[in-house]
């Protein structure tokens, strides 16, 4: 009997060792995978729909920007922003309302068909354009503003509380995560028909991520839409909102 008591302990304590040395071994395999396979990321996209002609086009739209630079806008005007259409010419302006990208092209034409609810067949021009810069830092994503490139410019920010008091808010969101509300500025000049309808949508992110047993990630992201109407020459007034703290928080170390 005292020498199955003795076996006994003896396979409890080795147990014990094989556990701890088990959880050292997985905690350095997450190190390795998270530090492998980490990376940080901005994305913009810009998208325009218009349903007729618009000819002389110049636009100034929001840019990630921090202390009136903007490594978003460097990237896409050394690179190519829209390769479907290389008519555009971007540059980067400093306007009254901040650093912004301008657009430019001669004419744009539709040249698809959709269709509305009466099926009427509709013409439409759809630009849609993007980048991702991958940056070399942890991007803050639960408190972006005043740290991180975020859309400017930003005036009358209004904070209304997490996302879970937000309709439709995911169950998957950070109780942390908060949304903001603000009003923007954009610039449009155009000639066209009275009745031309013109949509613009701008989004962008930042977004930590890393693999370990599979993807994880957190950010926040922004987007701001406007909807004109006829010939436009002037500043319009477009409303944004920031969504901060979304995703994975927890130490990827930790034993789960």
């Amino acid at each position: 009997m005292r020498n199955l008591y003795k076996i006994g302990i003896g396979f409890v304590l080795f147990m014990i060792i094989s556990a701890g040395v088990l959880f050292f071994w997985w905690q350095a395999q997450k190190q390795i995978l998270y530090s492998q396979s980490f990376k940080s990321s901005y994305g913009y996209h810009v998208e325009l729909t218009a349903d007729s002609t618009l000819s002389n086009v110049t636009l100034y739209l929001p840019l990630p920007v921090i202390n009136n630079t903007s490594s978003v806008g460097m990237d896409i005007i050394e690179h190519d922003f829209n390769d479907d259409d290389p008519s555009w010419k971007y540059a980067l302006v400093d306007t009254e309302h901040g650093l912004m990208l301008s657009m430019k092209n001669e004419k744009i034409e539709p040249q698809y068909t959709t269709r509305s609810k009466d099926s009427k067949k509709i013409l439409r021009q759809s630009i849609d354009s993007r980048t991702i810069l991958f940056s070399n830092k942890t991007i803050d994503t639960m408190n972006p503003l005043g740290k991180e490139m975020v859309l400017m410019p930003k005036y009358k920010l209004t904070y209304l509380g997490p996302t879970a008091s937000q309709p439709n808010a995911s169950v998957y969101y950070h109780d942390n995560s908060k949304v903001y509300n603000y009003d923007s500025r954009i610039y449009a000049h155009y000639e066209t028909l009275p009745d031309t309808n013109v949509s613009i949508f701008i989004s962008t992110s930042g977004c930590n991520q890393w693999w370990i047993g599979g993807w994880q990630s957190n950010n926040f992201r922004e987007d701001i839409e406007i909807k004109l109407s006829g010939p436009q020459d002037g500043w319009a007034t477009i409303n944004g909102q920031l969504v901060t703290g979304e995703g994975t928080y927890e130490s990827p170390f930790s034993l789960s």
